[in-house]
């Protein structure tokens, strides 16, 4: 691990150990210092279903409680709060992809076992993706590779047309947005994560977990780093 962000960090243009938020020296690990790192928002009692924050510990949500989401647990770093939604910004708009590597080891120190067989990064469009340069999502599956020995999955899902971009769409219309939206190869895996950087809505992933059941899939999980979702 050390040895490949030392490599990433001398081609983009960062001297190594410094920290991506503040840019002072790091001492402990390579793109965040420890004072940055203590600072980070966190969710003390997540819903185990969609990671809406509780009071207490090992309970659902009142709405997951009403209609459970169609993925089996959900996983993030926190809510959509300082500095993330400049570290994904930058991620997706700004060509920081160092900013994903970071995302993925912050979520892959909160997540908690089983783990799944297999990582499958939300997919782009390839104008998307070309355009952008990377899949950001990707960048953050291999943060959580740098911590957690899984597996990446990038050419399973399929975006198999363009989309507008979901980010002023209501929940309605980001259902409309996704219909058929994806295609999958054959799968022979029984747990997943599906990856990405933010859940507003839900959408996207439940679109997603809806083929890979009928994939077969029995179980798929959702790790993120942040969530907004509302209720």
């Amino acid at each position: 691990m050390i040895k490949r962000l030392r490599t990433h960090l001398q081609t983009s243009g960062l001297w190594w150990g410094q920290c991506l938020l503040c840019r002072h020296d790091c001492q402990h690990q390579p793109l965040i210092c420890q004072q940055c790192l203590a600072e980070l928002p966190t969710l003390a009692y997540p819903c185990p279903r969609c990671a809406f924050p509780l009071a207490i510990e090992d309970t659902h949500c009142g709405q997951c409680q009403q209609q459970l989401p169609p993925w089996q647990r959900m996983q993030v770093i926190a809510d959509y709060i300082a500095p993330f939604p400049r570290l994904i910004y930058d991620l997706k708009y700004h060509q920081k992809s160092l900013h994903g590597r970071l995302l993925g080891q912050l979520l892959a120190q909160r997540l908690t076992p089983p783990y799944p067989d297999v990582l499958l990064p939300v997919p782009l469009h390839w104008w998307r993706q070309f355009r952008r340069g990377y899949n950001q999502a990707f960048e953050i599956a291999k943060g959580i590779q740098d911590i957690l020995p899984i597996p990446i999955d990038h050419k399973s899902l399929r975006r198999a047309r363009y989309t507008a971009s979901q980010t002023h769409l209501s929940k309605r219309q980001r259902q409309q947005n996704l219909q058929q939206a994806f295609i999958s190869k054959p799968l022979a895996y029984k747990h997943v994560a599906l990856v990405d950087d933010v859940i507003t809505t839900g959408s996207t992933m439940a679109e997603l977990t809806q083929l890979l059941h009928h994939q077969g899939v029995s179980q798929v999980e959702v790790w993120a780093a942040c969530r907004t979702l509302v209720h």
